[in-house]
């Protein structure tokens, strides 16, 4: 799975219509969102018959309720549970076992165990369903969003989730230019933070400055709304303790915010209460592993009205080298293998070992459109780079010097097409040449294109220098930790950009510093490689790719930051981007879908002219290795960033069955 919506999987679900109000209020039913393998020993609907329905919490809970260090289960659950529809009634208990790369892969959990916004999207990313809200109301216009949580709902250490929480995240860390400077993106429109009014203890309604079309998807994929319990984070925050500063010099910060942003940080602070299913008790950097434990207060049971999760706590073994990632695996000493070496080059590898090892094999539906992206940075600090990075005719030489198929059989196990970065078939925006164009292999034509480029001069050794006369290198940051194929592709390409006269660099690195150069604020890399997200069913809410959208639009981060600001900081984009933004910014303004998925085909179309990105093969079915211990895992299922893959499926419904 890639790394940060519409569906073959259609996205036509609880937006606002033209003339009535969307309303997201029913809860998970129907058990055609669950399935099972009957090859994985998937047993009967109540656990084999082994699961004592009477029994509504986990024996580790019932013990403290026991010793009197925990409330009973009917006062930690809040008035309306959410119910969720399983395969098969789970036993409690076991510890889920898996893997981390460590700094700066907090992913790993967050797909597992840190999916819980306001709204959620089904197991298919079909529809919204309730969450931690039982329901956001829009209003005709779009320009106000009633949310209504979850009466009785707790954080992991027993205190009430009010509207005082959101408020809070609305006014005093959104709203405090210490913490952000330009008002999320997410919770804005034209700049204009969203005004937040407390109508009861568990009803806010925000209201914009203008109509908010994407703001119901956009609850279903940011949890920042409820990730900042107030009792806890006021702490950290000046407006609520004078002392904010000094207490964070004292901890060896240098600002307020610095010491903020550590302690209210769910994946590094153990001290952090949360919503989710488990709870970090071992961080990062304080051992050979990440431990989490279950949350107590957790608000979801199953039909029979025992709590979930199931699976008593999870352990991720810190893990950098991607080869003993693969001996784990097949060795069977994880019970889910869904990042990282899930590579075609290694499926034969675990293929073998499945039987042995007790393990089976599934296929996931892919949503990225790329196996691996060139990323140009177009707004690069070298002036020189920038001027001829920006020059079309340069990337399409560069496009058309690449051997699609060569690379497709030597890396990819003969997986794919020649792909550019366009959405895939399965898309409403799909655009066959978009897709092929420049993916041709022609030598011929790449040197006609670079010559075009205005660097037909070549150095002694045969490469091509700038029109200044200075050496041109391209410096390709690859994060060398996230598939292995990457590295090996960046190798072969480097020899047919060789034989055009392109000199290459390639720079592979640990994702830790490739983050930090690709940001916006260091924007130091040359060009760099990822992921072709974005290709079907999260289009308009992750068109990294087609524009500057993100700061995962490594391609023009300064760029990114410019619309992300609304204009207020960044770097103003050339006119084809501006244009592109002006309409997307329209877009968000736009209650009817339909004129919404019609202003973003103007944005594809401007993308496909202008070539941003180069592609290079059509992104193969991704898929996951389960132990055969793991009940209760569905499959297939989109696999996608955007809605933490696969955090959406439900995992505090899978149990452990030796």
């Amino acid at each position: 799975m890639s790394e940060p919506i519409k569906n073959v999987l259609s996205r036509r679900n609880l937006l606002v219509r033209g003339g009535s109000a969307a309303l997201v209020t029913a809860t998970l039913s129907g058990c055609g969102f669950l399935s099972t393998e009957p090859e994985r020993d998937g047993g009967d609907s109540n656990g084999g018959g082994s699961v004592d329905t009477s029994v509504k919490e986990s024996p580790m809970l019932a013990e403290r309720v026991e010793a009197g260090d925990l409330e009973p289960l009917a006062e930690r659950l809040p008035k309306e549970p959410l119910v969720v529809e399983v395969a098969e009634l789970g036993s409690y208990g076991g510890t889920w076992r898996s893997f981390t790369q460590g700094p700066g892969d907090t992913a790993a959990f967050q797909r597992i165990a840190g999916y819980e916004p306001l709204l959620r999207k089904d197991p298919m990313v079909t529809q919204n369903l309730p969450g931690v809200a039982t329901a956001v109301e829009a209003s005709d216009d779009a320009t106000t969003f009633t949310i209504r949580l979850r009466e009785g709902l707790r954080w992991s250490d027993g205190e009430p989730l009010t509207a005082d929480d959101l408020m809070f995240v609305v006014q005093d860390v959104a709203g405090n230019p210490d913490l952000n400077p330009t008002p999320p993106k997410w919770l804005s429109q034209d700049g204009k933070l969203a005004q937040a009014e407390k109508v009861d203890d568990y009803t806010v309604k925000l209201t914009f400055a203008q109509p908010n079309g994407l703001f119901l998807d956009l609850a279903t994929h940011y949890i920042d709304l409820v990730a900042a319990p107030k009792h806890y984070a006021s702490r950290f925050h000046p407006k609520y303790n004078d002392k904010a500063e000094q207490e964070a010099k004292d901890a060896g910060f240098e600002t307020w915010t610095d010491y903020y942003d550590g302690q209210v940080n769910e994946w590094e602070s153990v001290d952090c209460p949360v919503l989710n299913a488990w709870k970090v008790t071992t961080p990062l950097g304080e051992g050979n592993s990440v431990e989490l434990e279950r949350n107590p207060y957790y608000w979801k049971t199953d039909p029979e009205g025992r709590q979930l999760p199931y699976i008593d706590k999870l352990s991720y073994a810190v893990v950098m080298d991607p080869e003993v990632m693969v001996l784990k695996t097949t060795s069977g000493e994880v019970d889910l293998m869904y990042r990282h070496v899930n590579v075609p080059a290694n499926k034969p590898v675990f293929a073998k070992s499945r039987e042995e090892s007790g393990y089976q094999i599934s296929d996931l539906t892919p949503t990225s459109m790329n196996t691996m992206c060139v990323a140009l940075n177009l707004a690069n600090k070298n002036k020189d780079h920038r001027e001829l990075y920006q020059n079309k005719d340069f990337r399409i030489g560069l496009s058309h010097a690449i051997d699609r198929q060569e690379l497709i059989t030597a890396v990819w196990q003969r997986q794919g097409e020649p792909w550019q970065a366009a959405p895939t078939k399965n898309s409403i925006y799909y655009d066959e040449e978009f897709a092929k164009q420049y993916t041709e292999f022609d030598v011929d034509t790449a040197n006609e294109h670079l010559d075009k480029a205005g660097i037909a001069a070549r150095d002694g050794d045969g490469f091509r220098t700038l029109p200044n006369g200075k050496n041109l290198t391209i410096t390709l940051d690859v994060a060398q930790a996230m598939f292995s194929e990457w590295s090996a592709a960046a190798a072969i390409i480097k020899n047919m950009w060789k034989a055009v006269g392109i000199r290459l660099n390639v720079n592979a690195i640990d994702r830790t510093l490739f983050s930090e150069r690709v940001g916006n604020e260091a924007n130091e890399t040359d060009a760099c490689v990822w992921s072709g997200d974005g290709g079907a069913a999260v289009e308009i809410v992750e068109p990294r790719w087609y524009f500057p959208f993100s700061s995962q639009s490594f391609w023009a981060t300064p760029w990114a930051e410019y619309f992300a600001s609304d204009g207020a900081s960044g770097e103003k984009p050339i006119d084809a981007a501006l244009q592109q933004m002006e309409l997307y910014w329209q877009l968000e303004k736009t209650p009817d879908q339909k004129a919404r998925e019609d202003l973003y085909r103007q944005i594809i179309a401007i993308a496909k002219e202008q070539f941003w990105v180069i592609g290079i093969a059509s992104a193969p079915a991704p898929y996951v290795v389960i132990n055969n211990r793991l009940k209760n895992v569905q499959t297939p299922i989109p696999d996608t960033p955007v809605y933490y893959t696969p955090a959406h499926a439900n995992p505090p419904t899978w149990f452990i069955q030796e």
